[in-house]
């Protein structure tokens, strides 16, 4: 869920500053845990298929036959890297999904709503005569507030087929939230404000609330969020699309723009002073806040929240706040001039997919920016098979966190390579210990597995055989198996009826009745060795 940039008070922003001044705040991150016994959630069912980012810096480890290493791991700081992606200085409000980015955008005079493709490295907008706001993004839909029919509407474009289509019809609906199929927003009829969703797989419009006082929401699944004034306060609700059940999660009465992924709400109290960030784990009942600045407007994705923060700045400059539920760890995403701090820009609007964060970069509005968070790879690999005799053909697997874009495996023997999950042949007996360097941009990370690969010396193979069946009525179908042992590398079958095959293991038909002797002789670069056995197949 993104709010309306263009409807945010420029009187909130000097509150702030006045109140910076006159307060004594800490930098310093707080994790204060409170057990909400007298909430009851909707059953819900604990994590949400994401892994966490852990990541180490650059080591160098060795374990003995074990392809695991836990130990002297450590959590890394990521680098950063910026891109730029809007050069016009009239951009405000992204929102991200994959590798696309929208935002609202006035180059045209009026704001349109415009789109990145990271991947295609191109843009696209849906401009219009009249105002296009508030834009949200799941997928190849994008959402937002449209003022073409005279009033606010909640639009939807369909990227992969370039159609629109008008989803509220009332003329006051805002800040409009998507997951899937389904679309939630604000809609202020008839002086009050409520909570609606338009389903686009069912075509039905459910209304969600009728207290007439709830505010930006935000869906994930089947649960949607929402900030609610009810009873004078402003507290964060939930509701289950699936149990029809309605949850107060917030007590505090100043909890503002709720965010949801998986089990995890996210808020602010911006309507207190300072204002900070709170999550509520759906799983666990507990409420847990995050940070100790002045935050506001969180998001997040997984296991990360990003927030605005102005803790640093008495002029009231913004930056981007990153916090790691993993790790517990706070991390400044962008950066004041300290030596031109005049010229420090607001820093505003955070939104997080995977990796990377959009941000606006000025405010009230400036260009859009993106933050990529790289982390310093942690070297895992497999291999199968670790044992038998030579040759050996071993197929080595990488299993590296970190997104390493770089690989060398060293063999022993001598022999490297380059590529990512490489196969090797060693051709000789003896124990080998393996070893794979990864990097990226952030750092390196060697991982070394001493005796890993054991290689037996080669002997000369022992001939030894199955069938079935060994007996009944011509026409009579036998399979033949080999079980002979040190690695034959060839095979040649006779059939007591002057018939043979060099298959591993074949079929033979015999059509006469009759006691029929099998032989089969294998061999390999050691040798070679025969069994035989006499009557072996019985036909009738």
């Amino acid at each position: 869920m993104k709010i309306n940039k263009k409807l945010y008070s420029v009187a909130s922003v000097l509150t702030v500053i006045v109140l910076f001044l006159i307060l004594v705040s800490s930098t310093a991150s707080a994790q204060t845990e409170i057990d909400h016994h007298n909430i009851d959630p909707p059953e819900i069912t604990s994590g949400t298929g994401n892994t966490s980012d852990d990541q180490v810096l650059s080591e160098d480890v060795s374990t003995e036959g074990n392809s695991t290493d836990t130990e002297s791991i450590q959590a890394a700081t990521p680098s950063i890297p910026k891109t730029r992606i809007t050069t016009h200085e009239t951009a405000s409000n992204p929102d991200i999904y994959g590798d696309k980015i929208v935002w609202q955008d006035n180059r045209n005079g009026n704001w349109d709503i415009y789109i990145f493709d990271l991947s295609a490295k191109t843009e696209i907008h849906t401009t219009n005569l009249t105002d296009q706001t508030a834009p949200a993004i799941y997928e190849n839909l994008v959402v937002w507030e449209d003022e073409r029919n005279g009033g606010h509407d909640i639009y939807v474009e369909d990227l992969s087929t370039k159609t629109q289509s008008r989803i509220s019809k009332n003329g006051e609906a805002h800040n409009p939230s998507i997951y899937g199929t389904k679309i939630v927003w604000q809609d202020e009829l008839n002086g009050s404000s409520n909570i609606y969703m338009y389903d686009l797989s069912t075509k039905k419009e459910t209304q969600i609330t009728t207290s007439g006082t709830a505010y930006k929401p935000d869906i994930y699944g089947n649960r949607v969020v929402w900030e609610d004034e009810r009873d004078g306060n402003e507290d964060i609700f939930i509701y289950d699309l699936s149990t029809h059940k309605e949850t107060r999660i917030s007590t505090s009465g100043k909890a503002d723009n709720p965010r949801i992924y998986g089990n995890r709400i996210v808020w602010d109290t911006r309507y207190d002073y300072p204002s900070e960030i709170y999550i509520y784990d759906l799983s666990t009942h507990k409420e847990t806040r995050i940070s100790d600045g002045i935050s506001y407007k969180p998001d997040i994705y997984g296991n990360k929240i990003v927030y605005e923060d102005n803790r640093n700045d008495v002029t009231g400059n913004t930056d981007i706040y990153m916090y790691d539920l993993s790790t517990n760890k706070e991390t400044m995403i962008t950066f004041e001039d300290l030596e031109d701090p005049e010229n420090n820009p607001y820093q505003v609007d955070p939104a997080i997919y995977g990796n990377r964060i959009v941000y606006t970069k000025r405010y009230p509005q400036g260009d859009i920016y993106m933050a990529t968070l790289v982390y310093s790879p942690v070297a895992v690999f497999s291999a199968s098979p670790t044992s038998g005799n030579a040759p050996l053909k071993v197929k080595f697997t990488d299993k590296s966190t970190g997104s390493p874009t770089s690989w060398k495996w060293s063999f022993e023997d001598g022999k490297t390579s380059t590529s990512k999950s490489p196969t090797y042949t060693y051709s000789k007996a003896g124990k080998y210990t393996v070893s794979l360097t990864v990097k990226n941009a952030a750092g390196s990370s060697t991982k070394t597995i001493k005796n890993y690969i054991v290689v037996n010396a080669l002997k000369a193979p022992a001939a030894a055989f199955s069938a079935t069946p060994t007996s009944g009525k011509a026409p009579l179908n036998v399979q033949f198996t080999d079980k002979s042992t040190n690695s034959p590398t060839s095979w040649k079958w006779s059939f007591g009826d002057k018939t043979y095959s060099t298959a591993k293991n074949p079929v033979h038909k015999y059509s006469k009745a009759g006691k029929y002797t099998v032989s089969l002789t294998v061999k390999n670069a050691k040798g070679s060795n025969t069994k035989t056995i006499s009557g072996y197949i019985k036909v009738q």
